[in-house]
């Protein structure tokens, strides 16, 4: 069970912090809190499905998770039809990390991939990216206990370092 002020991973939102409970309901809830951009959204989540949510990763993963950036492998999955390709990966950001930072690197290889072949990107990957992005340094931001410029800074720095120790 979780409690009042803890964060979780909601499938839909990303990170969410427990707000409270309505316990005395016929249909008890857990009362979410999601922060997305400048707006702040409130949300009733079923207690009966709270296996579906999950606490974010630890401070120790986050910075695991960082330090091995460049030894992530990409998520090798294709598909004919990107739409379904696309379903795939937005499924795979539902979990939390680590799969949000696989997934926004593997967004990051494709897209590079055309480039360096002379083609366009597929629409859906900078989509998948952005997305893996926001909730990756949402969650980054909540284990590590900074803001969210300073965890942009560190994803940077773990790409980087990920590109030189590749050439």
């Amino acid at each position: 069970m979780f409690h009042v002020g803890q964060h979780v991973i909601h499938p839909g939102q990303g990170v969410c912090t427990v707000t409270g409970f309505t316990e005395d309901a016929v249909h008890p809830m857990i009362l979410l809190s999601a922060k997305s951009g400048h707006t702040e959204t409130h949300l009733m989540y079923p207690l009966a499905q709270q296996d579906r949510l999950h606490a974010v990763i630890s401070r120790e993963d986050a910075e695991d998770l960082l330090g091995g950036y460049a030894d992530l492998d990409v998520d090798t999955f294709t598909e004919r039809n990107s739409s379904l390709e696309e379903t795939h990966f937005k499924q795979q950001l539902k979990l939390g990390a680590p799969e949000t930072v696989r997934v926004a690197k593997t967004m990051r290889a494709r897209i590079s991939e055309a480039e360096a072949h002379g083609k366009k990107p597929s629409s859906y990957y900078t989509r998948v990216l952005k997305e893996a992005r926001r909730r990756s340094v949402e969650e980054f931001a909540v284990a590590l206990h900074v803001d969210e410029d300073a965890v942009e800074e560190r994803f940077e720095q773990a790409i980087a370092q990920a590109a030189i120790a590749s050439n």
